[in-house]
């Protein structure tokens, strides 16, 4: 099973990302480490806007389990892509393909 783990301003927020909670990313995900086995976190600060996205907030979700992370929320760059894959997060890149600033390489 996989837990989406959804932050804003540095609170999970839920009912498509309009109710703050008072938890935040990493408690969420310490608290839901038992029952799953990997986590979808999404950076929402930064989602869509193709200004590129929080690592740090990412690495600290990576940082608090021992549980597979993919990560999303304007994630723009090749750059970012390999800083996360690098540190063995998978990322998920959505607008910054829709709108061609991100290229996806032609198999060989």
């Amino acid at each position: 099973m996989i837990a989406a783990v959804d932050s804003r301003d540095g609170h999970v927020v839920i009912h498509g990302w309009k109710t703050p909670l008072a938890v935040t990313a990493v408690e969420a995900v310490r608290a839901l480490e038992p029952y799953c086995d990997e986590f979808l976190y999404t950076h929402v600060d930064s989602e869509g806007l193709m200004g590129g996205t929080n690592l740090q907030a990412i690495l600290a979700v990576r940082d608090a389990t021992k549980k597979h992370v993919t990560a999303a929320g304007g994630i723009t760059t090749q750059e970012e892509i390999d800083y996360l894959d690098a540190r063995g997060v998978d990322a998920v890149v959505g607008m910054a393909i829709y709108t061609g600033k991100l290229a996806i390489p032609e198999s060989q």
